[in-house]
Order: structure tokens, then sequence, then C-alpha cells
């Protein structure tokens, strides 16, 4: 595999891969036997434009002045996290309704007590108010984010410095988060956006893991630095894979999978995501592809409304956020040949005239008409 052939250049020509990264890259696509994929294993690059970032790492490691102060500001951001404790859902104050701590649990954030009642039970819906009793240490969504925002501070650290006390760290962390049997979290979200009296989890508990590309990108660049001993490396891949599985397969995420708005996108984002990570290319290429019809067909209108965003309390906040999922899915579609930015349905709906609509209104040219809390 191509990975394995960086590997086994990187350790015979090191130099090279600082002076010289797009010849280091056809040297390696040269030394793959005939009929050999490139890109089938976990671990091969697609998720990141891989020559530009060791050229970029080349000129950080050189000091050019021009790029010291974004390379400072990254180190200085995962010198504050090196020291701290490995997260866990564990830790959190809250037990999931299966009593397995276990379980990521969350609370619907727009869900409240019913003030007639005298329990509060079942809670009641107050769209775009969030409760605030649904945040912090009674959810595992912020101790979630926490999660991923360190091991993508540690892990961009570890590769632009080549410092292991960083990926030493990164280790740590999801060495507690996927492998320790006392700690891990079980890969699933059947607990997610629960609300009391009514659901233990709900579908829309996966939007909650929308950033996992922090997560991937990171374990994927010190991978190839040769940072993560091969069996530690495995397991995370094979949580990573257990949890696929449960986005694909299980009641809620193939409910969340037919969502026609920004939950549907957003977990399109996710699930095509973590195929390309895992080196399935061929079926994130088919999801990818499947976004035309879709999502793009039917979730912008020919005028570029997002009608499921707009008919939300915020709407102006929901219709950016679900154009940030499409232009999300234009950029993975790129990486394996699928043009979702440039793509138009024959009534004229496309993501950039989704992405026209709100630029219209932008700086004050229009004044916003739909609902915005």
């Amino acid at each position: 595999m191509i990975m394995t052939r960086w590997r086994q250049v990187n350790h015979c020509f090191p130099s090279m891969t600082r002076q010289s990264p797009i010849l280091l890259v056809l040297l390696c696509l040269c030394m793959v036997p005939p009929g050999e994929s490139c890109s089938k294993e976990p671990g091969d690059f697609v998720l990141v434009d891989y020559p530009q970032l060791l050229e970029r790492k080349q000129q950080w490691q050189q000091q050019d002045p021009k790029n010291r102060p974004e390379y400072d500001a990254m180190m200085q951001k995962a010198d504050r996290v090196l020291g701290l404790e490995p997260l866990s859902v564990i830790h959190q104050s809250i037990t999931p309704p299966s009593g397995d701590e276990r379980d990521y649990y969350s609370i619907a954030p727009y869900w409240w007590p019913d003030p007639e009642k005298e329990d509060g039970l079942p809670w009641i819906r107050r769209d775009g108010r969030v409760n605030p009793d649904t945040q912090g240490a009674n959810s595992d969504h912020d101790v979630t984010l926490q999660f991923f925002n360190r091991v993508n501070s540690l892990g961009m650290a570890a590769f632009y410095s080549d410092d292991t006390q960083y990926s030493d760290a990164a280790i740590e962390l999801l060495k507690a988060w996927c492998i320790d049997p006392t700690t891990r979290m079980n890969p699933h979200l059947e607990y997610g956006q629960g609300v009391p009296g009514l659901y233990d989890g709900r579908c829309f508990g996966i939007i909650e893991w929308l950033k996992i590309e922090q997560l991937l990108i990171p374990i994927h660049l010190m991978w190839a630095n040769e940072m993560i001993p091969e069996p530690t490396y495995r397991e995370v891949v094979k949580w990573m894979e257990d949890y696929l599985h449960w986005l694909q397969f299980s009641e809620k995420g193939k409910q969340e999978g037919t969502r026609l708005n920004n939950h549907g996108t957003w977990y399109d984002v996710q699930v095509a995501t973590i195929l390309l990570f895992l080196g399935k290319n061929d079926e994130a290429r088919e999801l990818l592809e499947s976004v035309k019809t879709k999502r793009i067909a039917t979730q912008i209108e020919p005028d570029g409304r997002q009608p499921h965003e707009l008919a939300r309390t915020k709407s102006f906040t929901y219709s950016k956020m679900n154009l940030s999922a499409f232009m999300r899915l234009a950029k993975l579609g790129d990486k394996v040949g699928v043009d979702l930015l440039g793509y138009e349905t024959p009534d004229g709906r496309s993501i950039r005239k989704a992405e026209a609509f709100l630029n219209s209104y932008g700086k004050g040219k229009k004044k916003w008409e739909y609902p915005q809390l």
C-alpha cells in the first residue's frame, strides 16, 4: 500500500521528506506493484493534501519568518493541553439510561421541564432556546468536543514539530477514549440528545459528532510520522469501524440519514469522512454522488432558499450551518472525483445558489425576512 511505501522511503531517505515532498510521493507511487491498490488500507491520505502539508512543515521547520506566528500559536495551543489528564465519557456527572457509564449520553438542548407538571415530565420543546441544564457536566457533548480539540492540537503539533511529547500525550487520550476497557466510550450514540420523560436517546444526537474530522486528520498524520505504535493505531481504527457500522446500520443511524435538513447533511459529512479515513474510497464516492439527488435536489430551492432551515426559529443560523455542511461535502467530493460545487439540478438547485442566497443578506445588504431568535 502507498502508506507502507511512504514509510519505507521515509525511513531510508528522511531528508527527502523535507526537501522534496512531491518527489517523495512520486517515488512511493512508483514502488507500488502493478495491480496493488493505493487507497484500500486505513492510513492512506485522502482527507488531507499531504504534499502541501509537508511543504508547510518544511517552511515552518526552516523558521520562515512569514509563517512563524502561525506555527508558534499552534505550539502554544498544544502546550496548554499537554499536561492535562485524559478525557472520558465516564468522568461526567450523569449516568446514561443504560446504566453503563461508557455509553455516550446527552440531553436535547432545546427541551425544558414542563412548568405545569410537578416533576416537569415529560420535558417540552422550545426550539432555539438552549436549556443550560443540558450543557457542561450534564452532557457528554462538551467533553467530546474537548477530546477532539486536544487530540487535534497535540497531533498537529507532533506532526509539524516532530516532537514526540505531543504525540505521546495524544496517544494517551486515544487510549483512554477508544481502547482502555474501563474508560473507553462504547462506539455508538444510542443515547444522544435524549428527552427526559420521552426518549432515552434520539437520532438527532449524531450531529454532536460533526467535528470528527478534527480527530481523524491528526491520527493520519501521526501514523505517517511513525508516532503511533501499530497495535494502538489498529485499535483506534477498529473503534472507528465499529462506530461507522453503527452509523450506517443502526435504527437511529439510518433515521438520521433520512433527515432532509442540516442533520441529514452533516450525517453524510460524518459518514463520508470516516469512510475516507478508513480507505473505503469507493463507498465514499457512492455516498457523495448521492448528495446530488438526495440533498441538493431536496433541500435547496432554485432561488437558493433552504426551506427546512427557514422553518426554524434560528433560520439564518441553521441556513448557514447547512450550507457549511454542503461546502464540506463538496471538498470531500473533490478528493474522490465528485463535483458537488459545480452540480445543478435541471430546475436550477445548487450549492452555489444557496451560497448566493445567503450572501445577498450579508453585510446589511438586505433585511433577513425569516425568524431568527
